[in-house]
């Protein structure tokens, strides 16, 4: 069985740096020990934890996305609780990102030393990384050391998708990263570092037994889901693909018991949009005619007619390809009735642009091969800096 960071704690090459050190803990339920309990509940235990910071979803993974996340006391620990999610924004403005997402000054200075240990999906759109990448610099500016507990890659280390342009950075895409990125978290704080600057004194306490071509039901680590819309490994696998229906008129399934495996709008043929994606030959995934009505979120309470989709060879799957073939046959199929959120502001960005991090699938020049064929060559450009900061 995989050894993940958590698990190490004990070993003195380990403990020797968290020991005597006002620990400040970045975590949530998001993993498990492999005595199943959480990262903070076993820090709190063993070291002097004197704080929590509280990424998306809260220190106990129980907030929608998108929610905001207040401070105040853990009811479990009795920690102070401080938000690194005030409000997801999609503004540019870099301050007002920096308000919104970074650690406090006033909380740095209760701590020596911050410790992340969060289950990444593998994907870009994953908040919990864009909120490491602003702990980190906090941390650089302050002095403050952080220490990253390692995790699996849930999706492996297999590479796709294009690389984000600039002007369409933000909380679901916050580095030049592909969609589907290929690093665990540890290996991604070693890139932000080196690759942004950020002056973090960073140490990363390694897996013991995990391979790149492991998905996380290979690991033998109990599974717990990253976050709410993520319960199972079909909904993981699927991600990185449907996940940019959330910028459409078309239901990704949240507020179903099948988030990302359950797609669908009020105007869909279920049998007819089934014949068409069989016949796009997409590896790795079936597909069947689904009725279903949301709970919550986008369209609820609504009766939706779509697809559900069979992850059956979960190592053939290519989820950013599913997801451009997806939306460009339903656009296509039905012209008059799909639609891209628009931005809620006059002159803002785009939901689908931020998620993907261009402007290709709505601009609609390009049909799903040519925009697969764009992006992948980003993700073979990516490939050397992707080595550069191995792990594993």
């Amino acid at each position: 069985m995989v050894l993940a960071g958590i698990d190490r704690i004990d070993e003195e090459d380990v403990a020797s740096k968290l020991r005597g050190k006002r620990l400040g803990v970045i975590s949530s339920t998001s993993g498990l020990s492999s005595d199943l309990r959480y990262p903070m509940d076993v820090l709190n235990e063993k070291y002097n934890t004197t704080a929590l910071f509280a990424p998306e979803h809260g220190p106990r993974g129980v907030a929608g996305p998108g929610e905001k996340i207040s401070g105040g006391i853990d009811r479990t620990t009795g920690l102070p609780v401080f938000s690194l999610f005030e409000d997801f924004l999609t503004s540019a403005d870099p301050d007002e990102k920096e308000r919104a997402y970074a650690p406090a000054d006033e909380a740095l200075s209760r701590i020596d030393m911050m410790v992340f240990d969060m289950q990444d999906a593998g994907s870009r759109y994953f908040t919990y990384v864009s909120t490491l990448f602003y702990v980190m610099r906090a941390c650089g500016r302050r002095g403050v050391p952080l220490t990253v507990l390692d995790r699996p890659n849930p999706l492996g280390g297999k590479v796709e998708g294009c690389l984000p342009d600039e002007k369409n950075l933000s909380f679901i895409g916050l580095t030049r990263v592909p969609i589907r990125h290929g690093m665990t978290v540890g290996e991604l704080a070693r890139f932000y570092n080196g690759e942004y600057g950020l002056g973090c004194e960073l140490t990363v306490v390694t897996m013991r037994g995990w391979e790149r071509d492991m998905y996380f039901d290979d690991t033998g680590l109990p599974f717990i889901r990253p976050s709410p819309n993520l319960p199972t490994m079909q909904s993981l696998l699927a991600y990185n693909g449907t996940c940019m229906l959330a910028g459409t008129n078309v239901s990704e399934g949240r507020g179903t018991t099948e988030p990302f495996t359950l797609i669908g709008g009020e105007f869909i043929d279920p049998d007819a949009l089934c014949q068409r994606l069989r016949s796009k030959d997409l590896p790795g995934v079936r597909f069947s005619p689904a009725y279903f009505r949301p709970e919550f979120s986008k369209l609820a309470h609504r009766t939706l007619y779509g697809v559900r989709l069979h992850i059956y060879d979960k190592k053939a799957l290519e989820p950013v390809r599913l997801g451009v073939v997806m939306i460009d046959t339903i656009r296509e199929m039905y012209p008059d009735d799909f639609e891209f959120t628009k931005p809620k502001t006059e002159g803002g960005r785009y939901h689908i642009d931020l998620s993907t991090g261009n402007s290709d699938l709505r601009d609609g020049v390009l049909d799903a091969d040519a925009i697969m064929e764009k992006w992948n060559a980003d993700s073979v450009n990516f490939y050397p800096i992707y080595e550069k900061y191995r792990l594993y």
